[in-house]
């Protein structure tokens, strides 16, 4: 390759990399950190018209250890298939992925329960699939006692802390915050009382 050539390949590659959204991640295909950063920042003085949104997959561990890694790309690539494609039916959202399990909406704000329930809806039924029937009819995959409790663990699905408004929170700050809020509600997702036995339908 000669020095034009050379110069010419540096040029559109700086080109590219002014603008985080041509770096996707490689499992996902979703934007990453770099981009998210940048969307928060067009978006943060404008909460309430727009809103964030941090997803995260719970209940993985669980079902890795029990199921093992066969599906583990599958289901992430689906976690962001649904995402993608469920948000861009809105105007001006934004979906990236900041971490293996975990991702971010921002949308407006008008528009983000629909996409939330949407994607809840569509990723509890994909995640399923990837259980055993009998799995699927309990509604958890492992059970324990617990200070003379049944506990049971439930089957994956999306967590969701939002910001809807206009908040105090320092714009570096707002993402470890609703990170934090996901992790909250992951600990008491993951082990809960067991559901009820379901009852067979009567003819």
């Amino acid at each position: 390759m000669g020095v034009a050539e050379a110069k010419k390949y540096i040029a559109q590659l700086h080109k590219k990399q002014s603008d985080p959204g041509n770096w996707p991640d490689y499992l996902t295909g979703l934007p990453g950190k770099a981009a998210i950063l940048r969307e928060l920042d067009r978006v943060y003085s404008r909460l309430g018209q727009y809103a964030v949104a941090y997803v995260r997959v719970s209940n993985v561990y669980p079902f890795l250890i029990k199921y093992g890694y066969e599906h583990h790309a599958d289901l992430i690539e689906w976690a962001a298939a649904i995402l993608k494609t469920t948000a861009d039916r809105a105007k001006d959202s934004f979906v990236g992925t900041i971490d293996t399990h975990d991702y971010i909406i921002i949308s407006r704000q008008a528009d983000l329960d629909e996409i939330l329930k949407e994607a809840r809806d569509l990723f509890a039924k994909k995640a399923k699939s990837l259980y055993i029937a009998e799995d699927r009819k309990k509604g958890y995959i492992l059970s324990f006692q617990a200070n003379g409790k049944n506990v049971c663990v439930g089957l994956m699905g999306f967590l969701c802390a939002c910001v809807k408004e206009k908040t105090s929170i320092p714009k570096l700050d707002l993402l470890p915050h609703l990170a934090g809020l996901c992790s909250e509600m992951e600990k008491t997702s993951k082990a809960g009382p067991c559901p009820e036995p379901e009852k067979s339908a009567r003819a």
